[in-house]
């Protein structure tokens, strides 16, 4: 029998108003038409697809004209400061700073339109059912920000098959921005086995010996909820804001193949398919059910149950596996806002690139916030030998749209991976030819890097715990565990910041080389949609500018800018094929890789 939630504190704080239906479309395989982030946004804004059915994540049954939207504060007032990251009574001041500024927020919108927000505490706002003229008068007022509530899909790069089983559920509502979805196929099979080394091609297997394996870190996994099994000893709570009531009930699939990359024991396989920290705890925030699909407004609701409970569960980890386009700079995203909190909570967040590659400027949103550790894909094929690893063409590469940021951060294994079956979900029956076995599955997606890379921050925290002065407790900032985990990669397969940023996860040398700084600051000037960004100035503010690191093993030299110093891009130049180290001179970048016409179906074939 199933568990369920029944425990105090699983329910998050602040529902003043109404409990709606999710809005989604899926995003994942790289034939989705893009352009449903850009050109028809307004489309997607007032419709919501048929197949979002059954209680709801966010927002009420919206028809007619209204629409759903976050609207948040225009200055947040609990900026970043890395001093105070993780400091309890830091936290308590900051909680209660934005208790006081989502309740501004929200008498703002019930002054224009009559009825409660539903408090966002984490991104400062509320989410909120809205008219045409109520929106117009929400956003002249400067005092808050709207933003749409965007739609958020966990998948992997290589569900052909789910996503054309999906598609009678969007036709009828996104018909013209997912054209090429019905002619999506599953993909061929795999050209060499699938394989799970990533526990040896990133050092995690010398570190278990030493006894360093996650035990005493608990990862929350915020996914589609993860099914309980032999293989998962240590899952120890969870919370389901998908509607469905159960976080220990994964109906599509996803989450429980990310949970067993990051801590999956390998008993049903005799050890042959683990995860990267195979005795951390696990905490499953189901915010999507057996669609996959969610939005911002419910996403944001799960990283602010994290935040609120990450002293009872000790949740270190928070490890978003999804992604949705961004439609404005991560300054003013709620999402990146939501992320930005839980880092000042002293909670590293892992986040994936998004599967839009080779293509340029298609980071996905968290992706594309600083402060986050954003991993894309490489693959491994199947061998522990680094050199054999090559960049996996799906996964998406920097810069951020519209803001310039280099991403992703890091890079490790994501295709033709082997985790664990949630049987009987959509994405098991779907594939049924992606099953090995009775209890493991295949896939292939910067999801699954993301989870690995999860596994490693768990692997990182637990070794602070002998440091000098620990006594006995994780010392380690969230900004300590990135430049750990950044600082100490070995060489990508391109050794380009925005495919494979700065090269390929090793834990174990993150391990055996402590005292590694990384200086972050969050930018607080918004770039436009279509501005032109100069690279120079968004390196300057990166981890890739050698001054924001102390250091002896980072330096910064291998990247100062005397290839592209001084030089801005221009989004249609960028094209994976000219990714060879010697194209760095485009012209400029002002995003228009983004725009319709760059994105017709033929891009994603």
């Amino acid at each position: 029998m199933r568990d369920t939630l029944s425990s105090p504190g699983g329910t998050e704080r602040g529902h003043r108003g109404r409990v709606s239906t999710p809005r989604g479309i899926e995003w994942a395989k790289r034939r989705v038409a893009v352009v449903a982030g850009v050109a028809t946004l307004g489309g997607i804004l007032t419709m919501a697809p048929a197949g979002a059915s059954g209680p709801g994540p966010s927002a009420s049954t919206v028809t007619g004209p209204s629409q759903t939207v976050l609207v948040t504060a225009a200055v947040r007032p609990d900026p970043y400061n890395a001093a105070t990251a993780g400091d309890p009574a830091a936290n308590d001041i900051d909680a209660t700073v934005r208790s006081i500024q989502t309740n501004a927020v929200d008498n703002v919108v019930t002054a224009t339109t009559g009825q409660d927000g539903t408090d966002l505490d984490a991104a400062n706002g509320v989410v909120a059912n809205v008219t045409p003229t109520q929106l117009a008068a929400l956003q002249a007022n400067p005092a808050v920000v709207v933003t749409p509530n965007l739609p958020v899909a966990m998948a992997d790069a290589s569900l052909g098959s789910t996503l054309t089983g999906l598609t009678s559920t969007l036709t009828s509502t996104l018909t013209s921005t997912v054209s090429t979805l019905s002619s999506a196929t599953p993909n061929p099979a795999p050209t060499r086995p699938p394989a799970a080394v990533f526990p040896q091609t990133t050092g995690a297997t010398t570190l278990w010996s030493r006894g360093i394996d996650g035990n005493g870190v608990t990862v929350a996994v915020l996914d589609t909820g993860i099914t309980k099994s032999s293989d998962l000893k240590h899952v120890i709570g969870g919370v389901d804001f998908s509607g469905e009531g159960n976080p220990y009930d994964d109906n599509y699939g996803h989450g429980t193949f990310v949970a067993g990359l990051i801590a999956g024991a390998g008993t049903s396989s005799k050890g042959q398919y683990m995860g990267e920290a195979p005795n951390a705890n696990l905490v499953a925030v189901k915010v999507a059910g057996a669609s996959g699909l969610t939005d911002v407004a419910t996403v944001i609701k799960g990283i602010n149950w994290v935040v609120n409970n990450a002293d009872r569960y000790k949740i270190r980890v928070l490890n978003m596996s999804l992604g949705a386009i961004p439609v404005t700079s991560s300054v003013l995203n709620p999402l990146d806002q939501a992320v930005e909190t839980a880092w000042q909570a002293g909670i590293v967040v892992v986040v994936s690139a998004g599967n839009a590659g080779p293509f340029n400027g298609t980071i996905l949103s968290p992706g594309d916030d600083p402060l986050a550790i954003t991993v894309g894909s490489l693959d491994d094929n199947g061998s522990t030998d680094a050199t054999q690893a090559q960049t996996s063409p799906f996964s998406s590469a920097g810069p951020t749209n519209p803001d310039g940021w280099f991403k992703p951060d890091l890079v490790t294994s994501g295709r033709s991976v082997v985790s664990l079956r949630a049987p009987g979900s959509t994405i098991d029956t779907l594939n049924s030819t992606a099953e090995i076995g009775k209890n493991n599955f295949v896939g292939s997606g910067t999801s699954f890097s993301a989870a690995v890379t999860s596994g490693a921050a768990a692997l990182e925290i637990q070794s602070s715990k002998l440091w000098p002065g620990a006594k006995g407790q994780f010392p380690i900032t969230p900004d300590q565990v990135k430049a750990q985990l950044l600082g100490t990669t070995t060489a990508g397969p391109v050794g380009n910041p925005f495919v494979d940023g700065h090269g390929a996860l090793n834990v174990l040398k993150a391990v055996v080389n402590p005292g590694l700084q990384l200086t972050q600051t969050v930018p607080t000037t918004p770039t436009n949609m279509g501005d032109t960004v100069n690279l120079k100035d968004t390196w300057q503010g990166s981890s890739w500018n050698g001054s924001s690191w102390n250091g002896s093993s980072w330096n910064g030299s291998s990247w100062n800018g005397s290839s592209w110093n001084g030089s801005s891009w221009n989004g249609s130049s960028w094209n994976g094929s000219s990714w060879n180290g010697s194209s760095w001179n485009g012209s400029s970048w002002n995003g228009s890789s983004w725009n319709g016409s760059s994105w017709n179906g033929s891009s994603w074939n």
